[in-house]
């Protein structure tokens, strides 16, 4: 018979798919890794896996402990799985600007979820970091913190980045990904510099973000409010490690939206906002590239948990991303 243990064996393996949509350069080949093909849906099941897995294995969880971290709603839906899996109890902080899916979601596999308020310092104590990170030290839960785990990084390192190598037969020219803790991009990059020191290696960033900036000058700047979820950073974290960037590009939440509803319309792959950044990203990279080059993108997650924002024309008029209608007398 042709089956798996459990849900966790179809962790990672996931396809890659070559893009048309704004694709302009001369030739090249640009694919898309879709990570929202793991089992809830987004990338973030690497490293929830990977995490969790050696922390049992190395008995510092066992099963009815609680694991907690805080999340944009993607390493929460994870986490909850993993814990699920494996006897464990998962607590999820989110700030109030989730979306409503990603905290469905994470509900659906019963965690318990605590929802904070948008905050501007990061480390306010009222913010989901800090919840987090406080409650970790004064309940004992195993603290996954993914912001500053190395342990991020060494899932990718071990698995996304091995993975698009040997998809690309070792081919493989240009690497871009978004940065939201890090952790994606820098362990695939590392994987695949160690791998050809050609490679160039392209982050992508929100505007309002201050990893770009940092990445750009090392100096911590001040950022502002933005809509993209699961990119990007209000503080720098020690899952990304800069000197694996060779570029980083900066797209705004106009751009990325309506790139992630173009690629669903023209190419039905529905995929969130971030991937709308990485995919606006690849074009501008692609426009100076020739048909030798073979770019890949990560497409994090899935257009499904985003239904009420990006993909909702109410919301998308409501913060002037799309015209408004006329209306007819």
């Amino acid at each position: 018979m042709r089956v798996h243990e459990s849900i966790i064996d179809l962790i990672g393996n996931t396809p890659m798919i070559r893009l048309k949509t704004g694709i302009a350069g001369r030739g090249c080949q640009a694919f898309a890794k879709l990570e929202f093909f793991n089992p809830t849906g987004s990338v973030k099941d690497r490293m929830a896996y990977y995490v969790i897995s050696k922390a049992v294995k190395d008995g510092k969880l066992k099963k009815g402990d609680t694991v907690i971290d805080n999340t944009s709603g993607n390493t929460g839906s994870s986490m909850a799985m993993v814990c699920s899996h494996f006897g464990l109890k998962a607590v999820v902080t989110t700030p109030v600007r989730t979306s409503q899916e990603k905290i469905d979601l994470i509900k659906s596999f019963g965690a318990e979820l605590i929802v904070t308020p948008e905050v501007d310092d990061h480390f306010d104590p009222k913010g989901c970091y800090m919840v987090a990170r406080n409650l970790a030290k004064e309940k004992g839960y195993f603290d996954l913190d993914q912001y500053n785990n190395q342990d991020n990084i060494e899932s990718h390192y071990k698995s996304t980045g091995p993975e698009i190598w040997d998809d690309t037969d070792g081919k493989i020219t240009h690497f871009i990904a978004g940065i939201g803790t890090g952790g994606t991009f820098s362990g695939t990059a590392k994987y695949l510099k160690e791998m050809n020191p050609k490679i160039k290696t392209i982050a992508v960033d929100p505007e309002g973000s201050i990893f770009a900036e940092y990445i750009r000058t090392k100096k911590t700047t001040e950022g502002h409010a933005y809509k993209a979820e699961g990119i990007g950073s209000d503080v720098i974290t020690e899952a990304l490690l800069p000197n694996l960037v060779d570029e980083v590009i900066t797209v705004s939440d106009k751009d990325a939206f309506n790139r992630a509803r173009l690629i669903s319309k023209t190419e039905g792959i529905s995929a969130g906002g971030s991937s709308g950044s990485v995919a606006y990203a690849m074009e501008q990279v692609s426009q100076r590239l020739g048909q030798d080059d073979i770019i890949v993108g990560i497409f994090a997650d899935d257009g499904i948990r985003y239904l009420s924002k990006c993909y909702n024309d109410a919301w998308m008029r409501q913060y002037g991303y799309i015209p408004v209608l006329e209306e007819t007398i």
